[in-house]
């Protein structure tokens, strides 16, 4: 069921936001005609061409994260939780389908954004050396390390605002703003027991003969940081989940 989930929730996304990826390309590459036509850099085509791009890129971005949080609060939260919470699932389920369809969005929109720009700024040879480039990262296990991180790091402020949106919704009236209050606290608390995190682990630094290579205590900082936002994603999701199956609230 979980599948149907996503294709149902990949769908429903898709239509709104795959034409904004796909006009983000094109702009892109109707900027780099202009500029391999010989257009000077202030043209007006050229202008109109760059100013267009960089709205429609914005555009992307917004979209892709009003679209994240439409979802989650119109399918589960709004009349149509009704509908979606007599379907043989776990809410459980619901959240993950939508955490990672989010996620995969996000993650497209970025590198449709990268895309572009190389389109914009293409050079000749400038594929190869990104390849070699992309080539020589893939191999470095610090790169690995910050990829999982990045991802962890995303899924943690998805469901941050997922938790936030479900805290909202335990009130009878105004959860809009109640959900603002519930991201805020939250977040407070999470800043709170970040720095204390980070307080410890620079003491065990301080104290430890153990960590005394650089590159060891880099190591170390990394795989604590993914272990710390691992923790807060757990938080967030247990909070979301128990919300959703324990505490709902569609009034």
């Amino acid at each position: 069921m979980l599948g149907k989930l996503l294709k149902y929730e990949m769908r429903a996304t898709g239509r709104t936001l795959l034409p904004l990826f796909l006009s983000l390309l094109l702009v892109a590459g109707i900027s780099r005609l202009l500029f391999g036509a010989g257009h000077q850099k202030w043209d007006v085509a050229t202008v109109i061409s760059l100013a267009v791009y960089a709205v429609i890129m914005a555009g992307m971005f917004v979209m892709t994260f009003v679209v994240m949080i439409q979802r989650f609060y119109r399918n589960l939260l709004s009349d149509e939780g009704y509908l979606m919470f007599t379907l043989p699932v776990k809410p459980w389920k619901h959240i993950v389908s939508k955490l990672l369809v989010s996620m995969m969005w996000i993650v497209v929109s970025v590198a449709v954004a990268l895309v572009s720009i190389i389109i914009v700024n293409y050079r000749p040879g400038a594929w190869t050396k990104m390849i070699t480039f992309s080539g020589g990262l893939g191999s470095s296990a610090h790169f690995l390390a910050f990829i999982v991180s990045a991802l962890v790091s995303l899924a943690a402020g998805i469901l941050l605002i997922y938790a936030s949106i479900a805290i909202g919704h335990l009130v009878n009236r105004h959860k809009v703003l109640a959900s603002f209050a519930g991201f805020i606290v939250l977040n407070t608390l999470t800043q709170i027991v970040g720095q204390v995190f980070r307080s410890l682990f620079h003491t065990i630094q301080v104290n430890s003969g153990h960590f005394a290579f650089a590159q060891a205590r880099s190591e170390l900082a990394i795989a604590c940081a993914i272990a710390f936002m691992v923790l807060l994603s757990a938080a967030y999701f247990a909070v979301t989940n128990h919300i959703l199956a324990k505490r709902l609230n569609l009034e």
